[in-house]
């Protein structure tokens, strides 16, 4: 850059002028050190004392000034020393003086009026007394009302007035406010908002409360507006250029909650959720525990809760095995088991380093006696071993492979796994008298179009034959019941934790299809479903949820992103993939030829399925398992749909299968 006139006078200008406002900024710079230091005590008490001899010197000569009498320094020096004297003891009794400056609170306040009424009250006393027995008054009441007045006023203000000057110039100058709004007038948006303001680092400014209550409408709290939530709420974001919503109250319905967010989401809000109160820390609320809202709270339904006496009546006690023990559904089977107390609880499971990590996540508390066991449930031998020398006398049976896409690319495990050892497991727990077994299945078995599913399917007919032919032989054979549910919130795999990821990377977020839709349940709801069908089987049950409305997977990205704080298109796309193999547009709970009676719980439900013969079943399960190392994948999908009539392949390899007219089907 060349240095002509004009650049000179420019730098000469930017020199001057940074110089004025450094010096400018001096002072406040050094008050903003001094007010961030905590202050000694005995400064405060030192301030406390100065306040209290010029409260009583003003009210003394204000008195005296009013009635016209005689001022003199002798008539004050006694009444002066006497009340200062209590003040002093009031002060230290109260250990007002104690409390940090900068976060005074209504505790503090309290303490400083404690300590002025009490050794106000004292002097009062202390003058009748003198008044009674020698009729010579120290000091008038008047005065005494006016310095209690004054000094209780001064010793409050000072207070608060610093505490406000640390607030502010703690502030940076240029940091930038967020327009918040806070669903939810009541004591817990109090709370919050009181938080946010006492919170010097926070980004947020609290202009107005939202409520559903008519009665709170067009009123003010904490100096703020309240309007009613469905009327105003355009107008308010508008009006305020409000970026976030916080909700501040705990008794929504679902319902209702995903009614508020959606609204927030509409106008690409930030949208928080502030904690039950159980939850706070040590019984604290501060901003750091605002969270962001749980993508449960899209489901829009009650969650399911069940009757947890029945649950413990069948746990404690007893001798609990989990196969699959380190999976998303077994690690939570596993916590909720040991909530129960049962006497023995065996972890199984053929992955090493999640069953270590399950270990540690355990409460070490428990009187239950834990034992993790790697093993494989398709080695007929090992697992044998593990039944031989644990002798469970429940099973939970959540050992398979899920994940469609590489099930339809490897049959041989499909069927190995949830096949072959379900099959193991099962026959296992006839042979060492096991009470009930319960299987974790799922929807993608009602009219699979996958080998996953398929496989499931198969596993389940083979469970349910097996407790119809015990039934037959014996009233106290092992009762086996079959649980079926939808997709799991944030299990291993899941299509949620996939899309936080890619959120977190930048995207894009990628759907198979724009209208693909599944049944969502949490991976709670889910285990106490298992728990809840191993507490009230009977024997051949396949327990379903009513799960309520299916979720379009595009709508839940939308939202996550949205949720996250990005804006969809400009900060992050939606991607579509094409369905993968096996994948079906929507999920089922039964198929056209199955249908449900009630239970006990309006939202648990069995399912009247198509029984098979039991022997007709072993000889096609053992006929595959005998040459399954000799046939090809094309050859063991053909098997899988002979046993499975309804099994028709979708976006697959194997789709040519179904358009070959075979005998097991024509």
């Amino acid at each position: 850059m060349q240095l002509n006139d004009k650049n000179v006078k420019f730098l000469l200008y930017t020199f001057v002028n940074s110089c004025v406002l450094s010096e400018t900024m001096m002072p406040l710079n050094y008050i903003r050190k001094l007010t961030s230091k905590h202050m000694p005590r005995w400064v405060v008490l030192n301030i406390d004392m100065m306040v209290s001899v010029f409260s009583f010197s003003t009210a003394y000569f204000l008195i005296q000034n009013v009635r016209h009498a005689e001022l003199s320094l002798r008539g004050l020096i006694v009444p002066l020393v006497l009340v200062v004297t209590f003040r002093l003891i009031g002060i230290l009794f109260s250990r007002s003086y104690k409390g940090i400056i900068k976060y005074t609170s209504s505790q503090d306040a309290i303490r400083i009026f404690f300590a002025v009424t009490g050794s106000t009250a004292a002097v009062v006393v202390i003058q009748q007394l003198v008044l009674f027995l020698t009729g010579t008054k120290i000091v008038p009441l008047s005065v005494l009302v006016v310095d209690y007045t004054i000094c209780l006023a001064l010793l409050t203000s000072l207070r608060l007035g610093y505490k406000l000057l640390y607030r502010s110039l703690s502030r940076s100058r240029f940091q930038l406010k967020h327009n918040a709004l806070i669903y939810g007038a009541g004591h817990t948006g109090m709370i919050t908002k009181r938080s946010i303001d006492a919170d010097v680092n926070s980004d947020l400014k609290v202009v107005a409360f939202m409520d559903d209550d008519p009665k709170l409408s067009n009123k003010t709290a904490e100096g703020l507006p309240i309007y009613m939530t469905s009327r105003r709420f355009h107008y308010l974001i508008k009006k305020y250029d409000v970026k976030e919503l916080i909700i501040a109250i705990h008794d929504l319905s679902p319902q209702k909650k995903r009614k508020v967010i959606e609204m927030g989401l509409q106008y690409n809000l930030s949208i928080k959720n502030v904690p039950p109160i159980e939850s706070w820390i040590n019984g604290q609320f501060t901003t750091n525990q605002i969270r962001n809202v749980n993508i449960e709270d899209l489901l829009g339904r009650e969650p399911i809760n069940l009757e947890n006496r029945n649950i413990e009546a069948s746990i404690k006690g007893k001798c609990i095995l989990v196969t699959g023990a380190a999976g998303s559904i077994g690690s939570e089977i596993v916590h909720q088991c040991l909530s129960y107390q049962p006497s023995k609880l065996i972890l199984l499971d053929q992955g090493e380093t999640p069953l270590y990590e399950l270990e540690y996540s355990l409460d070490r508390s428990s009187a239950t006696t834990v034992e993790l066991v790697i093993a494989d449930v398709s080695n007929k031998g090992r697992m044998e071993k593990v039944f031989k020398m644990f002798e469970p006398e429940i099973v939970f049976h959540a050992a398979a492979y899920k994940h469609v896409p590489l099930m339809e690319e490897n049959p041989y495990e499909a069927i190995s796994t949830n096949v072959f050892g379900t099959r193991n497991v099962a026959d296992l727990s006839v042979q060492y008298g096991v009470e009930k077994f319960v299987f974790v299945s799922t929807d993608k078995a009602v009219n699979p179009t996958n080998i996953m599913g398929a496989s499931k399917r198969m596993a389940e007919i083979y469970v349910q034959s097996l407790n119809n032919f015990l039934s037959i032989k014996d009233d106290n054979h092992t009762k086996f019941i079959t649980t079926r549910f939808g997709n799991v919130l944030g299990s291993n795999g899941s299509v949620i934790p996939r899309f936080q990821e890619q959120i977190e990377k930048g995207g894009p977020v990628t759907v198979t299809h724009p209208e693909i839709t599944r049944y969502f349940m949490t991976i709670p709801e889910a285990c106490q479903l298992v728990l809840e069908a191993g507490a009230m089987g009977q024997g051949g049950e396949i327990f379903i949820f009513d799960m309520g409305e299916s979720v379009r997977i595009v709508d839940l990205a939308k939202k996550m992103i949205q949720l996250s704080g990005y804006q969809i298109g400009r900060d992050i796309e939606i991607e579509f993939t094409g369905l993968r193999p096996g994948e079906k547009l929507t999920e089922e709970l039964l198929n056209k030829e199955e249908n449900t009676i009630g239970t006990h719980h309006p939202k648990i439900m069995v399912a009247k399925v198509r029984e098979y013969d039991f022997n007709e079943i072993t000889d096609s399960i053992q006929t595959l398992y005998d040459v399954r190392d000799r046939i090809t994948n094309k050859l063991i999908v053909t098997t899988m749909k002979q046993m499975v009539p309804e099994f028709v392949s979708n976006n697959s390899r194997y789709e040519e299968l179904d358009r070959k007219a075979s005998p097991a089907r024509a």
